[in-house]
């Protein structure tokens, strides 16, 4: 299967929304919590679910190894696979065994992280662009051992301009972070001119995460305190998590 089918496959079976699970900086939940609860999602309806990670304590991808295997439908993708955590080549090869193991389940978003990441396993963090299209590079670098050869959707969390642009060139798509969703899909469209032609075939995947709620007034009044604004209504977060496809043109 080509790499742009793998793409649209996915983007049909992630839905127009998704969930992402909370983690704990204290006591994290346990695998047999987990799997009970990607199974309530499951059962209720939803097509898609993210995670993310830090440096260390937790692996998003061991994680979601578990949690494919403890659903039938339903998508997962990391937003994100720190790229400190791992290797490029062992992130590759990871993310190929689980696309393999469940084909058009699994999304690989990955994300350049904090300097403090960097610097916990011994790196410099350097120009985050620069950076990230070094890491995407070496993906597909030749490693000692072969990976499955399968084809799976890569995307990157991206806020800035820059770094939305290099989604367009060399990756799948885009997952800004933290962010509504009015003000980012203008800017995802601005891509460089030479990416136009695979703008028309895999537009980027913008996102935004927000906190759980018992009301919208909850959510933004939490959304205020972290990012020091105040979102229009119409952009306002939603009292539950989500993820959206950008509309393609």
């Amino acid at each position: 299967m080509g790499t742009t089918t793998v793409v649209e496959t996915a983007r049909r079976a992630l839905g127009p929304a998704g969930f992402f699970l909370p983690f704990s900086r204290t006591s994290p939940a346990s695998a047999d919590q987990q799997r009970e609860a990607v199974r309530r999602f499951e059962r209720a309806g939803c097509r898609a679910v993210w995670t993310n990670e830090a440096v260390g304590g937790k692996d998003a991808l061991v994680q979601l190894a578990v949690l494919l295997a403890a659903t039938e439908r339903m998508v997962f993708g990391t937003a994100i696979a720190n790229i400190w955590a791992r290797a490029p080549q062992t992130a590759h090869g990871a993310a190929a065994l689980l696309a393999q193991a469940f084909p058009g389940r699994f999304v690989l978003g990955l994300g350049v992280g904090y300097p403090h990441q960097a610097a916990s396993v011994g790196r410099e963090f350097g120009r985050p662009v620069a950076t990230m299209r070094d890491y995407l590079d070496q993906l597909s670098a030749p490693t000692q051992l072969p990976a499955p050869d399968v084809a799976y959707p890569k995307i990157i969390g991206a806020n800035g301009p820059k770094m939305l642009a290099l989604s367009g060139e060399i990756a799948d798509g885009a997952l800004p972070a933290m962010t509504p969703p009015g003000p980012r899909r203008p800017r995802a469209r601005r891509w460089p001119a030479g990416s136009a032609s695979r703008a028309r075939t895999r537009p980027p995947w913008p996102g935004w995460a927000t906190r759980n709620g018992t009301s919208p007034r909850s959510a933004t009044s939490w959304w205020t305190r972290s990012s020091g604004t105040v979102t229009r209504p119409r952009s306002r977060p939603k009292s539950v998590s989500t993820w959206r496809p950008a509309r393609t043109t």
